[in-house]
């Protein structure tokens, strides 16, 4: 301003540069804050391999989709906000500017050319934005298919295409406009981007889509379809499933029972949450202890392969007494679990109890267990201090408590002040730092859970619903299943909107001891898991490196099969104009006991596939039609030696009636003497508890099984 003093405008433009300065400090804070966020983004791009298979539009590799274009479109979105964050800097600098100088603002000179340049380059940002944009055209969810259709590859393709053009084109002509004394070049270059972009972008393709796509869909769509249904099989390892034709013959008889002998011998009696009931009450011994959950898996105590089902049992701290709520005693004393309940899912006790492979504290059975304490498992506390004064409590014994030291390497070492007053700052705790009780030799353990340390580890793999245990070397482990996933394998259909290619490439194995974790690359063909072992060289280890008593115990992960099953009531269909029609569309069975209705999902038995010799560790699931009851078929993944992840589809004759889970439990409450028993049972007060229906094969026969407990 003029009138304004010397000193005055002096002190003004003072605070003017301070202004911009910090807004560019904090623009430059915000900016530099997102390539850290995508620090994954960028490594898979810096190290990513091949994926050796091209899509059908635009013939590029799959990993350019999954790790190049990421990356572009990031980098692009980042530099359009440093340009817009830099435009609103320089035109307010220039407002402010103007305005102290007493001048009217102009959109001329140096302020014209330079806003001008910026604005240009915005455009080329927009362009490379349009030019990208035709790739993620193999992602799109519209139309008959997922990925590019009819009106994409011919329409919305070539208009994204020109678009890239006209923003070039306009940014061309705003470079121009720097040397035209008007400014309406520059709104005219803008209002032609603009309004070809709204008339191009998405008016012409719904009206191709519309008047010339839907009255023949099927005959334009066919070819994108078969696209759509080869890249997600592929996407989910239904490629490699094996189809065979299964008779389903329902009359047993003597000699299809004495072929099937080991099958029906392996017939499941007990479920996972009945059974877990059972061992939280006979098997507990204290209130501090408490199992969380049963896993199933199988052994050999006797040289025969057996079924098991089996639970840790692991510390409940918060079940101690009031009284014994101190510090001391969750923290330095009761630290840990102690030792399994395992019970072959095939024998029940004269008085309905299980019968025991391992049992009781200290353990004792069949199976060695030397090594029964569980300092990492399904559930902890926050920390847990061992090594200290204080001796630990190790089970209740006949004569009183057990004690024992850790004699383990898991944990942080408490050896210095500094130590201790930053885990003091971290779990707010003041007792970490005060506590006589702790040594240089104490171990301070925490993110205990086998859940809390594989994701704190590997944040970049997706981990299987449970983590299982297995006893074995005389020590408890856990299994931890993972996948490598992406949601941009082209032409693939997404599971759930979360992803749309997925595979168990890792097991992970947790020591439940020492809290170790290994990691074991189980499909070394995944380019996803290749690339994580380009970026953290010395993370993986092969499977060849798994002990040998370890890899009797991996099994087909539950996770992935439901995923591939649920993908499979569809994609079944290899034919696109069934698949058009859905024809042959499948179902989850569901079963309706004592009025509750409930999906039958996948479970493990031991068994006998058609065409085998020996019964072996197998994960099924059976199918319906869709809102129907009958079963079509049923899916196996196998799980010993070198059968390992074989998945075998068994389909049922279509010209003859093959009953259902749903009807086999009509079948069952309709039965006379089945139903007096239920209500005997009722009536003296216990409770009846049915399991999942098992759909068992028998060579060229079906059996249904259902356990049965009465608490």
């Amino acid at each position: 301003n003029q009138n304004m003093p010397e000193k005055s405008l002096k002190h003004a433009r003072k605070l003017l540069i301070w202004l911009i300065l910090s807004a560019t400090a904090l623009a430059a804070l915000f900016l530099g804050g997102r390539p850290a966020s995508q620090w994954e983004t960028i490594l898979r791009f810096m190290n990513g391999v091949t994926f050796n298979q091209a899509d059908p539009i635009f013939h590029k590799d799959f990993s350019f989709y999954i790790f190049t274009l990421p990356v572009l479109n990031f980098v692009r979105s980042w530099l359009i906000n440093v340009v817009v964050l830099i435009m609103v800097i320089l035109a307010s600098f220039y407002y402010i500017s103007t305005m102290l100088r007493g001048e009217p603002f102009s959109l001329t000179g140096r302020v014209k050319s330079h806003l001008s340049l910026l604005g240009a380059g915005l455009l080329v940002l927009f362009a490379a934005g349009h030019w990208l944009d035709r790739y993620e055209l193999l992602f799109s969810p519209t139309g008959a298919v997922f990925g590019v259709g009819y009106t994409d590859d011919h329409v919305t393709l070539p208009v994204r295409t020109f678009l890239a053009v006209i923003a070039l084109v306009s940014a061309g002509l705003i470079v121009a406009s720097i040397y035209s004394k008007r400014n309406r070049l520059i709104v005219y270059s803008v209002g032609l981007w603009v309004g070809i972009n709204l008339l191009a972008g998405s008016f012409i393709p719904g009206i191709v889509q519309r008047l010339i796509v839907e009255p023949s869909e099927l005959a334009r769509e066919t070819s994108y379809l078969a696209s759509n249904i080869t890249m997600t099989r592929e996407a989910y390892g239904l490629e490699r499933l094996q189809s065979k034709n299964h008779p389903a013959l329902g009359i047993l008889d003597s000699q299809v029972t004495a072929q099937n002998k080991g099958t029906i011998q392996n017939v499941r009696l007990w479920d996972e949450g009945p059974l877990l009931q059972i061992y939280n009450q006979i098997q507990f011994f204290r209130l501090y202890y408490d199992f969380a959950a049963v896993h199933t898996d199988r052994y050999k105590p006797d040289g025969q392969l057996r079924q098991v089902m089996l639970a840790t049992r692991e510390l409940a701290a918060e079940k101690l007494p009031a009284e014994a709520q101190r510090w001391v005693n969750r923290h330095l004393q009761f630290t840990h679990g102690y030792g399994v309940a395992m019970s072959p899912v095939t024998e029940v006790e004269a008085d309905g109890r299980p019968t025991f492979l391992v049992q009781d504290v200290p353990p004792v059975g069949e199976i060695p267990l030397k090594r029964p304490e569980i300092y990492y498992g399904l559930k902890s506390l926050d920390f847990l201090i061992t090594r200290s004064g204080m001796q630990e409590f190790n089970y209740p014994g006949p004569g009183g408590p057990v004690y024992t030291h850790y004699d383990g390497k898991g944990g942080v070492l408490l050896s210095s002040f500094f130590r201790r007053l930053i885990y003091a700052w971290q779990f707010m705790d003041i007792n970490i730092l005060i506590s006589g009780e702790i040594k240089p030799t104490s171990l301070i353990q925490y993110r205990r859970t086998v859940q809390e340390r594989f994701s704190t580890v590997t944040p970049f793999l997706l981990r299987d619903r449970e983590a299982y245990s297995v006893v074995a070397d005389g020590r408890l482990f856990w299994i931890q299943d993972a996948y490598t996933v992406t949601n941009r394998y082209p032409y693939s259909t997404p599971y759930q909107r979360r992803f749309n290619y997925i595979r168990n490439s890792v097991k992970a194995v947790v020591d439940a001891y020492d809290g170790t974790v290994d990691y074991y690359v189980s499909d070394p063909a995944d380019p996803l898991i290749r690339t994580y072992q380009e970026i953290f060289p010395g993370l993986f280890k092969s499977m060849d490196e798994l002990p040998d008593f370890l890899k009797e115990h991996i099994r087909y992960p539950l996770d992935l099969f439901s995923v591939q099953t649920e993908m499979l009531l569809q994609y079944h269909m290899e034919d696109p104009v069934v698949f058009y029609n859905k024809e042959d569309q499948w179902a989850i069975p569901v079963q309706t006991s004592f009025g509750k209705t409930q999906a039958l999902k996948p479970y493990y038995i031991v068994a006998r596939l058609p065409g085998e010799e020996k019964e072996e560790f197998l994960l099924i699931q059976p199918f319906t039609p869709n809102n129907r009851h009958n079963l079509v078929g049923w899916m196996a993944a196998r799980n010993d030696g070198k059968a390992y992840g074989e998945l075998v589809l068994f389909r049922f004759p279509t010209g003859r009636h093959v009953d259902g889970p749903n009807q086999v439990e009509a079948r069952i409450d309709n039965d006379a003497v089945i139903s007096e028993q239920f209500t005997l049972w009722g009536q003296v007060g216990s409770e009846v508890l049915r399991g999942i229906l098992l759909v068992i094969p028998l060579g060229d026969h079906i059996l249904y099984a259902e356990p049965v407990l009465s608490l």
